[in-house]
């Protein structure tokens, strides 16, 4: 096994361990405290992000994992040089109308919002900031545009931003059409008005008071 896939399999187990105790922190009522006489229970902050479903939660492990396990095979493939190039995707035919579909359930895309939400992924985090720098790594990133595809999504989550070679490539802007522009107005002074001083002087004070469209 190689190092690199070493890594990855203690970064899955890790977030794996680290989702299981947000979990249990999450579904854990706070426990009042007995002083004396007295019975204090703690305030509960309020929530500051909209919490996620269990089915969320779910959905996003469920990736992670599948993704993990997906870049570790590509990797082991590039080293061993048997890396096959990625089949065309078949041409979609339009569907028949059917009936309406429920929304798919979807994850948060603001930066770092599995951290803010779970601090206990922090060492996780910290591992794969660590992982993505690594020469080796963004080598494979770039040589294989695929695992890059894959691992975006938890540096974003995890709030980590990735080299440059597991970035997206910028956008090409598409061009826009010249805006007309409306004609220039001539100044009082060109030559083609022929207009006298004092017919320049009561123009202008003319503008000043009531306005070019006065």
């Amino acid at each position: 096994m190689s190092p690199l896939h070493e890594r990855l399999t203690w970064l899955l187990a890790t977030l794996g361990a680290a989702l299981g105790a947000c979990a249990r922190r999450l579904a854990t009522p706070p426990q009042p405290a007995f002083i004396g006489h007295h019975t204090y229970v703690p305030i509960t902050e309020p929530e500051r992000l909209p919490p996620l479903s269990p089915a969320q939660w779910q959905l996003f492990w469920n990736r992670t994992g599948r993704a993990l396990r997906r870049v570790a095979v590509l990797y082991q493939a590039w080293i061993a040089g048997t890396l096959q190039r990625p089949r065309p995707k078949p041409p979609t035919t339009p569907e028949a109308p059917s009936e309406p579909r429920p929304a798919p359930l979807r994850l948060p895309r603001a930066f770092a919002w599995l951290n803010h939400r779970a601090p206990e992924i922090a060492p996780a985090a910290g591992m794969l900031d660590i992982l993505v720098q690594e020469p080796e790594l963004r080598r494979f990133a770039t040589e294989v545009p695929r695992a890059a595809r894959l691992l975006r999504p938890l540096c974003r989550a995890l709030g980590i931003r990735p080299p440059a070679e597991l970035q997206l490539p910028p956008r090409p802007r598409r061009p826009r059409p010249p805006r007309p522009r409306a004609p220039r107005r001539p100044s009082l002074t060109d030559p083609s008005l022929n207009l006298r001083p004092y017919e320049i002087a009561a123009a202008r004070y003319f503008i000043k008071k009531y306005g070019r469209d006065g």
